[in-house]
């Protein structure tokens, strides 16, 4: 085993990905985990005065999501759609990061506050 460095940074691929299947909207997409620089920013999304539970959100639908690549104009017809087929997109992303049913239940109580 060699030590760390940014030949071996590089080749790591240990970012899960998933394919979605969301029989509701008879489509697919393909989610990836997020790299812990994209934790820290959707982190000062969620934390920021100016922003709220809908702007991480959508941060994390774009972070996560790579197969369709979504914009804002998609994610706002996706928002049109059944927010259940939505909260279940939400639900696998969080299962994909680790992020338990516990904490998931605390972020939902947080933001309703």
């Amino acid at each position: 085993m060699d030590f760390l460095n940014k030949d071996i940074l590089n080749s790591i691929s240990d970012v899960p990905e998933k394919v979605i299947e969301i029989p509701e909207w008879n489509a697919k997409i393909k989610v990836r985990g997020i790299t812990k620089q994209m934790q820290v920013k959707l982190a000062r999304i969620a934390t920021a005065d100016d922003k709220d539970a809908f702007d991480y959100q959508k941060a994390l639908l774009k972070a996560s999501v790579v197969e369709p690549e979504l914009d804002d104009e998609m994610i706002e017809a996706m928002y049109e759609k059944s927010a259940l087929v939505i909260d279940k997109i939400f639900v696998e992303i969080a299962d994909m990061n680790g992020v338990t049913e516990e904490v998931q239940a605390e972020i939902a109580e947080e933001f309703q506050n």
